[in-house]
């Protein structure tokens, strides 16, 4: 396996059995894909989607940033998404490196890309294109529909 593969998604349960926050929800289905990353995407959230190829995994060395991000902008319109380059042609290039791809999409624009793990530049597009004022629980219900709330 390659430098940045691992063999599961961050696990929901800690060593000391509590129940941690989904950090990256998964996309299973194009459809999952497309209401995410195209003209109907939820307004104004900014989505940072992790593509990783199906042999190799989501990548662990970037899961202690991303809980912390979480943590930082909870409240916030920014969703982190977990998707195999398997869900969409779209993604064929990805389907063969270990190496994973960020994506960063707003109202179904694709705003930036990362090749590999780049946590200050992560950090950077974050602050940069996320939108001010806090979320209502409606919102978030429906950002959350389609997605895998178990991995």
């Amino acid at each position: 396996l390659g430098a940045f593969c691992s063999v599961a998604v961050s696990p929901l349960a800690s060593s000391m059995g509590k129940i941690e926050a989904v950090v990256q929800h998964k996309l299973e289905t194009l459809a999952d894909w497309e209401n995410h990353t195209e003209q109907n995407a939820p307004k104004d959230w900014l989505f940072v989607v992790e593509i990783y190829a199906t042999w190799c995994g989501p990548t662990e060395a970037i899961q202690s940033t991303l809980k912390k991000l979480y943590t930082d902008y909870l409240g916030r319109r920014l969703k982190f998404l977990l998707v195999s380059a398997e869900i969409a042609d779209s993604l064929e290039k990805y389907r063969l490196s270990s190496r994973p791809t960020f994506m960063l999409f707003k109202n179904g624009e694709l705003l930036e890309t990362i090749d590999g793990v780049n946590t200050p530049l992560l950090k950077k597009y974050i602050a940069d294109h996320l939108s001010e004022g806090i979320i209502d629980e409606d919102e978030v219900e429906a950002t959350n529909e389609g997605e895998d709330e178990e991995d």
